[in-house]
């Protein structure tokens, strides 16, 4: 059962699907429309987390898309000694920009609401701000995996955030 939650846990850390299509550029505002999410799932020995996040964007141009997205996670940490669980939502807005070929850049402001070390009524809101690089690889006419990576402008030694850095593995289709 540990190393089935050990599997789920890897292969579900970051998917993320973004239901688009990149090749119409029609001048309907529905066709610029794009909407989609992700969902991730974490167990252990330490506890669980699950999390959904919809997204909605939208083509300015060809090569330019911006959206807003919005997050809830429920979040269970279990030591024996301090066991808590925390319901955490919060949102993003982004611009993803192409690049070259395969390459894009991207941009966001996120937050999350969360309560302070578990006490509900000691609720605080952490935010970030990742730059990054991602690289597209085509999965068919349509589909593409991505990978993501982004450094946190916002990031302090104080932050809720344990590191700047933020790595993402994402499908599009």
């Amino acid at each position: 059962m540990k190393k089935l939650a050990i599997i789920l846990s890897v292969l579900m850390l970051s998917f993320t699907a973004y239901a688009q299509n990149p090749g119409n550029q029609g001048n309907n505002v529905l066709d610029k429309l794009y909407f989609g999410g992700g969902f991730g799932l974490s167990a252990g020995s330490w506890g669980t987390s699950v999390s959904v996040s919809p997204i909605v964007g939208y083509r300015l141009i060809p090569r330019v898309s911006v959206g807003v997205g919005a997050s809830y996670t429920y979040y269970k940490y279990q030591s024996g000694i301090y066991d808590y669980s925390d319901n955490r939502w919060g949102g993003q807005v982004f611009t993803q920009v192409a690049l070259f070929k395969n390459l894009f850049g991207w941009l966001s402001y996120e937050f999350i609401n969360y309560s302070y070390n578990g006490d509900q009524n000691d609720r605080r809101v952490a935010e970030r701000v990742p730059l990054g690089l991602g690289y597209r690889m085509p999965l068919g006419r349509r589909g593409a995996f991505n990978v993501l990576g982004a450094y946190d402008l916002l990031h302090t030694s104080s932050s809720a955030y344990r590191s700047p850095w933020i790595f993402t593995f994402f499908f599009t289709f």
